[in-house]
């Protein structure tokens, strides 16, 4: 009975805690920005594949691993087509999500357009109660291991206005506000509640010359019951083939991004957190790899994959 209350305390304020920012946190969010809005779908000059691992706060115990695999295609000229797979495990818990996504582009303008796009997920939340450590065991039943899972479907919403060198999105994650129920078949119930998250990035690319160009952009997130977090970032490429960013998110961290484009058709990059939180006594950052591979192009505006 002791494990069963202390698993319980645990989910409660695992999930509790998180309640504020329950989806993983990125720093390379640019490059795989279907991952938080799906009106980004279809809006690139080119097809891609993303693979995206971050490990946050490296040497602190349980810190988030957090991986995903996407894809954001085109359909006919006006439509987007694509979604993700996410593997996010943070201690003793984990979420599996499934993300299939679909966006339709609007023409406002001869340089501008206006993506509409929706997001249907399918997520599983669970914990492994073998990878919980407890200081004290006087129980010899402490020691049997109690895991469960719960699925859960979801939708998300997405607005993305842009042009060859400008963007402003705006999204809402987790519209269901679904409650994960674990351990049903006990004499104990954790309920949590998944809350909405909004998203919104803007940023315009200014040109130095026909080769150089830096982008400064803002994005910002947070839920109903949350203050509104936010990034302000400097990026700059070079022939689109050499790019590096300069962020800094808000009483959090400071994050250096580099990466280059190979034989136009892979883009490697990788990032690194340096905290500034008063976590930063307990770990030694935060890091992220992110491999692109572009597919076939589109001979239309959008966005680059840098």
């Amino acid at each position: 009975m002791k494990r069963k209350i202390y698993i319980l305390i645990l989910i409660i304020f695992t999930f509790t805690y998180t309640k504020a920012q329950q989806l993983p946190q990125l720093s390379q969010y640019q490059l795989d920005d279907i991952i938080f809005n799906p009106a980004a779908l279809g809006t690139k000059t080119s097809d891609r594949i993303v693979l995206h691992h971050r490990s946050q706060w490296l040497g602190f115990e349980g810190s988030p691993i957090t991986q995903f695999i996407s894809y954001n295609g085109s359909f006919k000229e006006n439509m987007g087509l694509g979604g993700y797979i996410m593997n996010d495990i943070t201690g003793p818990t984990r979420r599996l999500s499934f993300n299939a996504g679909y966006a339709y582009n609007f023409r406002i303008t001869k340089k501008m357009k206006l993506s509409l796009g929706l997001m249907a997920s399918v997520m599983q939340y669970g914990i492994d109660g073998n990878k919980v450590t407890l200081y004290q065991s006087e129980d010899p039943s402490i020691y049997q291991g109690y895991s469960d899972r719960s699925w859960k479907p979801d939708v998300s919403i997405g607005s993305y206005i842009y042009t060859d060198d400008f963007f402003a999105g705006l999204s809402v994650m987790q519209l269901f506000v679904s409650r994960v129920r674990l351990f049903k078949d006990e004499p104990f119930t954790a309920t949590v509640p998944l809350v909405p998250h909004f998203y919104m990035s803007s940023g315009y690319a200014i040109h130095l010359n026909d080769e150089t160009s830096v982008t400064p952009s803002i994005a910002m997130h947070g839920t109903v019951s949350s203050p509104l977090q936010f990034d302000i970032n400097f990026k700059g490429d070079y022939k689109k083939l050499v790019y590096g960013s300069l962020t800094y998110r808000y009483k959090d961290a400071i994050i250096l991004m580099l990466g280059t484009v190979i034989n136009e058709k892979f883009a490697v990059s990788y990032s690194y957190d340096i905290v500034i939180s008063p976590l930063r006594k307990s770990n030694s950052g935060s890091h992220e790899i992110v491999l692109g591979i572009y597919l076939k192009k589109k001979n239309k505006r959008g966005r680059s994959l840098i």
